[in-house]
Order: C-alpha cells, then sequence, then structure tokens
C-alpha cells in the first residue's frame, strides 16, 4: 500500500511516498480503510524534530484517520467491517491502511463525511476538553480564541456560545476568516494581522482586559494576548508552537500583581476516563447539528507537501486533510 514516511527531522523534505506493507491489526486493534487523514500542526513540528512521539524515523505519518473497519483484530466485539469510524491510529493515518485501538474508534455520525470526520479525535475533543476540564469559562465571562477559524479553533467558538460564555472574541487573518468566525458565534471577531488588534480587543471589553485567554499562537500574537488578561483572569496555554516557550520575567510579574492564573493543556496527558466522557457528550452536539465541521481542504496523498504547507500559510480554514 502507498503511504507517507518521515524519514528524518528536515521539514517537509523528509516526507517520502513509499511502498510499504499493510499493517495487522492487533489484539483489541481495528484496520481501517483510510478514506481520509488529518493534518494537525504538531505533525508539522514533528517534520522538524520539535515535536516527539518516542519513535525515531523512518515511520509512518499521521495521527489520525477516518473511514471503513476492514477487519477486525482478536477480541474486538464493538465494531464490524464496514463501519464508519474515526480514530487517533498506532500506525500512521497517511496510508491506504492504518490500525487503532478499538476501544477509542469513535463511531462516526450520520451524515458526517469522512473528511469532516477527521476533525473529531484530536481537534474536537481538544476544544472540548480544553473548555470542560482546564478553562471552565464562566456564562459572564469574555473569552479570547486565537486562530479562530482554524481546526481547533472553529471548535471552540461554537462550544464556547452552546455553553453561553456572554462575549466570546475571535482573532483570525483576513476578511473570509473573520466572517467565518462570525458565522459560527463570535460575538467580536478581529484582524489579527492589523496592527490596531490589541486595542480593539481592549476597546471592546472596556479597557478591562479578557477574562479567559486561549493562548496557541505563541509568538508576538501570544505575548500581546498575554497583556490582555484581565486581573484575575486565566490563561490557557497549548498547542505545539508553545510546547518550547519560556516565561519571561515581566510575564511573571504580572501573574503576580494581577492575581492571574498560567494553566497548560495538553490533550494526550489527559485520563482516559475524561475522554471517554466527551466522546459521547461532542458527539451529541454534532448529531443535533449544533457543530459545524469544516473540512473543506482536501490533497491527494501524493500531495502531501503541498497539504502541509498551506498550513504553514495559513491559508485554509477549518481542517486539512489527505485522501489516499
Amino acid at each position: 500500500m502507498q503511504a507517507v514516511e518521515l524519514s528524518g527531522f528536515n521539514g517537509l523534505d523528509s516526507l517520502r511516498l513509499v511502498e510499504v506493507s499493510k499493517p495487522k491489526p492487533r489484539s483489541g486493534e481495528v484496520l481501517i480503510e483510510v478514506k481520509a487523514a488529518g493534518l494537525n500542526f504538531a505533525e508539522l513540528e514533528l517534520t522538524k524534530g520539535k515535536y516527539s512521539v518516542g519513535s525515531t524515523p523512518p515511520f509512518i505519518m499521521g495521527f489520525e484517520a477516518a473511514g471503513v473497519v476492514a477487519e477486525n483484530g482478536p477480541g474486538v466485539k464493538n465494531f464490524v467491517v464496514g463501519d464508519r469510524v474515526t480514530a487517533i491510529v498506532s500506525s500512521g493515518g497517511f496510508a491506504e491502511y492504518a490500525t487503532a485501538s478499538a476501544a477509542s474508534a469513535i463511531p462516526i455520525p450520520e451524515g458526517i463525511s469522512f473528511a469532516q470526520a477527521n476533525t473529531i479525535p484530536i481537534q474536537g475533543l481538544s476544544a472540548y476538553t480544553l473548555l470542560k476540564y482546564v478553562a471552565r469559562p464562566k456564562p459572564d465571562e469574555s473569552i479570547l480564541i486565537q486562530a479562530a477559524a482554524g481546526g481547533v479553533g472553529t471548535y471552540l467558538v461554537q462550544l464556547s456560545k452552546l455553553i453561553g460564555v456572554r462575549k466570546i472574541i475571535a482573532l483570525a487573518s483576513g476578511r473570509e476568516k473573520i466572517n467565518v468566525a462570525k458565522a459560527l458565534g463570535a460575538h467580536v471577531a478581529i484582524d489579527y494581522s492589523e496592527r490596531t488588534w490589541a486595542e480593539e480587543v481592549r476597546a471592546v471589553t472596556g479597557g478591562s482586559g479578557v477574562d479567559v485567554v486561549l493562548e496557541a499562537a505563541s509568538g508576538d500574537v501570544g505575548e500581546d494576548s498575554f497583556k490582555l488578561l484581565a486581573p484575575f483572569g486565566r490563561i490557557i496555554m497549548f498547542g505545539a508552537r508553545n510546547i518550547h516557550d519560556t516565561l519571561g520575567p515581566q510575564q511573571i510579574q504580572q501573574l503576580i500583581y494581577k492575581n492571574q492564573t498560567l494553566i497548560g493543556f495538553n490533550f494526550p496527558s489527559l485520563r482516559p476516563q475524561q475522554v471517554a466522557e466527551s466522546v459521547p457528550e461532542l458527539l451529541d452536539f454534532i448529531r443535533e447539528g449544533k457543530i459545524r465541521l469544516l473540512a473543506e481542504n482536501e490533497f491527494p496523498l501524493v500531495k502531501v507537501r503541498a497539504a502541509f504547507e498551506s498550513l504553514t500559510r495559513r491559508g485554509t480554514i477549518g481542517k486539512v486533510v489527505l485522501r489516499p
């Protein structure tokens, strides 16, 4: 079968389209005939050696996939051949076939495409669990969401609206993304590529700042977002871009003087029970049509480099997927 292999840590130059044997499901696993595989920023960082997965190249890329159950490993009873599933995979999703734990594979709801289903295992559940277990925004609070038209951001905007947050401030770049963020439920959408974006955020909060900042951008946008945190507010740092960041003395002083809280979030580090409880809750929102799944950026497997470049340019809205 065809698959995308990472041969080293030299960025996108390390990606290779190779022929490999179809994986065999082990006990408790399903074999998925992959119909769509999702891309994540963490995988982009992985190509540079900046995100650890505990494996040494060469190995097959891809954290998640959606498709059809082609074979059950020993002991699997919750799926039958032909079932539509999406999952975090164990053998690499950028391939024609991939294996995944049957216990954590997610049935694809009726009416959801394979591309859309790829938004659920990492981005959807990351957004849901981040809000539920870590950020915990109250209805009377304001929340700042970076990259609001991205894969995680589109979920964060919609879920914040569903739980009744009074002021959702979305950051995005360009008119099209601004319009998407507003359509998804943001009360205010601001173009962070404009020099005055931070002043706009202060203005819409009456100068008091934001109660909850969801910080994934790092760099200048991350630093300015940090400064926008209100007294007694909390900032949640997450995503592959923040892993190597360090706090400066001024940021530490700000946290102390303004009684603020800094919290880290890493989806893979959640307790299994937290994820298990969240899956049916998120799927209910999806089945009821309360969440739009944006996944309109599709590339064939042979165009994997172009797919990653689209992420690098930040020119996409929602999920980017590969089709074997």
